[in-house]
């Protein structure tokens, strides 16, 4: 039996990092049922019980160890891990784990990263230290692909795939039908999701509730907030929602859904505005047309990697200007579509490589 352990964003309750989850265990039973999971987590008895894995303390050194001690490799990924924009304490975490995984002479495959920005220049020299030390490396976008080029990291094996969560497929649209009637929402209306998060500029509350009352005047349509981490989105959205003038056509997904529930949520609209990285995932895997909000250089990279250049940055956000994107978006819904499914079906096949890496990984002796 092959022993792998995972790292990465785990146990926070964020619908994107528990999405990578979710994916990479269940491609890698698919390879192989007998391997045994473990996974570094916040909450590992959680983790344990909700993936069929097992988990321990992402905090406890000790248990951290023992765990990539015994393992054969070390899954490193995916997420936007390796970043000093969050803290340098962070970054400082993440390369720590990968410095133990070497110390305990356990082959380590950073999978599916999103790197970056990393700005202190000792942050940016431990990254390439530590990283030209592993076996392999994959990331999800061209733009960590060159960061990681231009600090020095020089590793012979490391390639440009796709975001694991491309390898999810949304429920039924029944499913997402029975979701919207148990919250007492209408699934037959017609819905523009917003995937929106709180972020560091001033007043964006009133910016978004200014868009939305903007599309509710404008528009036949109505507005459904779709929150991805909890409780922080949820509290946002409703602070949003507060500030609608039309509260009627405005409504609120108040319980927390696994990727794949609200990806089926998506595929019943006709657009999403999306922010964080993972609405837009999802709402490529809904086959659903979005438009981002850049918050942060990993959304304009993906939108890059679809050829998609409609969105606008959270900085000098205007409702107005954005306002008129998302209508001419919706006048040209059937071309947008077209454009989303072809570049998922091309981000679908690059993901796989990541769980194929797998296999040539697992045939090279331990250590």
């Amino acid at each position: 039996m092959k022993r792998l352990v995972l790292s990465g964003y785990f146990g926070f309750d964020n619908s994107g990092d528990d999405a990578i989850l979710k994916s990479i265990c269940e491609d890698l039973k698919k390879l192989n049922k007998d391997l045994e999971l473990t996974v570094l987590s916040k909450s590992p008895e959680k983790t344990a019980r909700f993936y069929g894995v097992n988990s321990v303390d992402r905090f406890s050194p000790i248990e951290v160890f023992k765990a990539l001690k015994r393992a054969d490799l070390f899954i490193f990924g995916g997420g936007s891990l390796l970043q000093d924009i969050t803290s340098t304490r962070s970054l400082i975490y993440y390369l720590g784990t990968l410095k133990m995984a070497q110390i305990a002479k356990t082959p380590t495959y950073v999978f599916a990263n999103g790197v970056g920005p990393i700005s202190g220049k000792l942050n940016r020299e431990l990254t390439k230290k530590i990283l030209n030390k592993t076996r392999l490396i994959t990331l999800r976008d061209k733009n960590s692909y060159e960061f990681l080029k231009n600090i020095g990291v020089d590793m012979p094996n490391m390639e440009i795939t796709a975001d694991p969560v491309m390898r999810l497929e949304p429920y039924t649209k029944d499913i997402a039908k029975t979701i919207l009637e148990n919250e007492n929402i209408d699934s037959n209306k017609k819905f523009i999701a917003l995937c929106l998060r709180n972020w560091k500029e001033d007043k964006l509350i009133d910016k978004f509730a200014k868009l939305a009352n903007i599309l509710i005047e404008k528009t036949d349509y109505n507005l459904l907030f779709v929150p991805l981490h909890y409780p922080s989105d949820l509290e946002f959205s409703k602070s949003v929602i507060e500030n609608i003038q039309d509260k009627d056509r405005a409504f609120l997904l108040k319980a927390k859904y696994e990727a794949e529930e609200i990806m089926a949520i998506l595929s019943l609209c006709d657009l999403t505005l999306a922010m964080r990285l993972h609405s837009l995932v999802y709402s490529i895997n809904a086959e659903t047309p979005y438009i981002g909000i850049i918050y942060d250089p990993k959304v304009k990279a993906l939108m890059e990697e679809m050829n998609i250049d409609l969105g606008a940055d959270v900085s000098n956000f205007d409702a107005d200007n954005f306002s008129k994107i998302v209508l001419e978006s919706l006048e040209n819904l059937e071309e947008l579509k077209t454009k989303t499914i072809m570049g998922g079906e091309a981000l679908r096949e690059k993901a796989w490589k990541n769980i194929d890496n797998v296999l040539k990984l697992l045939g090279e002796k331990h250590g």
